[in-house]
């Protein structure tokens, strides 16, 4: 006697809809559910509705999906917000590979348990069209970005010098290389290449992706081992406005980042703008130095053309400014070494506030004679005299070298 198997009508209807994409998806799932559905990336970003009267902000999911690691986890409830009006609903987490690509939010005003089992299956079902969805967008996303990030390579390591022929191939996927561009490097401090980072990798260059598309941007963007590349087009004259363009920019990917436990790891730099794409590989070497010497100094967002005498030491050679370095303050650090004495983090603080007496009294709290005390004995041990402008010029050099070499 063979056995009799029944297929509900839904699976056959969602599957259908399935061909019309995640929206299709949407729609009949709100078609036999009769609730409002939303399906949003990760970050709670809308990318298909139905049924929805109102604008939905998502307040509130399950702690339980902050942390995907296998398996397609349960259905669970959540808080969301319509036309100002706090609403119930459930969720849906949608899962590819391991790793949260998304939700599927059913809006419900009452949310039971007894809800919750009778649409179980029909939810669970929809959420694994969405993954099987979310994958095909991902592949055909993939195979274009090999292409892209070839291009973007050859740009960022200079391999191609003809301005026309990379305005053409920028054209290809709507990129206008006639206007002004500079080059801005994320990366992830620490990175490890055999841990999560490079799982977190992938998460900052989607909300990258996602804040460029919001600015009306065409995101010209490639991963890199633990960076994240942008070349970011300006749309102004203007440098002190196209920097606050810029922060503001970096600003907002790092208050999403926060929202996934990764801004404290992020660190930024900023090259100098280019009116020519052939010489944007210049561009891409000035970002990553402004990355490094920010995160010496702690600059939050470092521009390149912001460094002065720093970049200048950075890039020159070490043992040249070591040397520099020891001729200037060698004899006063020694000094310091033998008497156990605190000269050199007096001088440190002078040179710091502009060579101001009082300043430096107030930020050292100690008596405006005490400190004369110590910089005339300073002036000894140097065989210089601090109100010299060259000499100023050499020790607040000096000093800088000694945080970017960490001398």
């Amino acid at each position: 006697m063979e056995n009799t198997f029944f297929v509900p009508d839904y699976l056959h209807d969602l599957l259908v809809a399935s061909e019309k994409g995640l929206k299709g998806i949407c729609v009949e799932l709100a078609s036999l559910l009769s609730f409002p559905v939303i399906l949003t990336d990760p970050l709670f970003n809308q990318l298909a509705t139905a049924k929805l009267v109102h604008e939905v902000e998502i307040n509130y999911v399950d702690n339980q999906y902050r942390e995907i690691t296998g398996d397609k986890p349960a259905i669970v409830s959540c808080q969301l917000t319509s036309d100002g009006v706090q609403k119930k609903g459930i969720c849906s987490a949608i899962i590819l590979d391991g790793r949260l690509r998304g939700y599927l939010f059913v809006q419900i005003d009452e949310v039971s348990d007894e809800t919750i089992t009778r649409i179980h299956s029909i939810i669970a079902y929809a959420s694994s069209l969405c993954s099987l969805e979310l994958r095909k967008r991902l592949e055909l996303k993939q195979e274009r970005q090999q292409f892209k990030e070839a291009f973007i390579y050859d740009l960022l390591y200079g391999n191609m010098k003809q301005k026309d022929e990379i305005i053409s191939y920028g054209n290809i996927w709507g990129w206008d290389f006639t206007q002004s561009h500079t080059i801005i490097v994320f990366s992830l401090v620490d990175f490890d290449y055999y841990s999560e980072d490079q799982k977190h990798i992938d998460s900052l260059f989607f909300l990258i992706e996602r804040v460029l598309i919001e600015s009306n941007l065409k995101p010209i963007a490639m991963k890199k081992r633990g960076e994240v590349i942008v070349i970011y087009q300006m749309l102004g004259e203007e440098i002190d406005k196209n920097q606050n363009v810029i922060k503001e920019f970096i600003q907002r990917v790092m208050t999403q980042a926060k929202m996934m436990n990764m801004n404290t790891r992020i660190a930024t730099g900023i090259g100098r703008e280019s009116t020519n794409p052939e010489e944007l590989y210049k561009s891409y070497q000035e970002a990553k130095v402004a990355y490094e010497v920010g995160l010496l100094l702690n600059i939050h967002t470092p521009f390149f053309n912001g460094l002065g005498l720093e970049r200048i030491l950075y890039k020159h050679d070490l043992q040249d400014v070591k040397e520099y370095y020891d001729h200037t303050l060698g004899n006063l650090e020694k000094y310091d070494q033998d008497h156990g004495g605190e000269l050199m983090h007096t001088l440190e603080f002078y040179a710091a506030n502009h060579y101001d007496v009082t300043k430096t009294a107030d930020a050292l709290f100690l008596h405006r004679n005490t400190l004369r005390y110590r910089l005339k004995k300073i002036e000894e041990i140097l065989d210089k005299k601090l109100d010299d402008m060259n000499v100023r010029l050499n020790i607040t050099a000096a000093f800088k070298i000694k945080q970017l070499r960490k001398i």
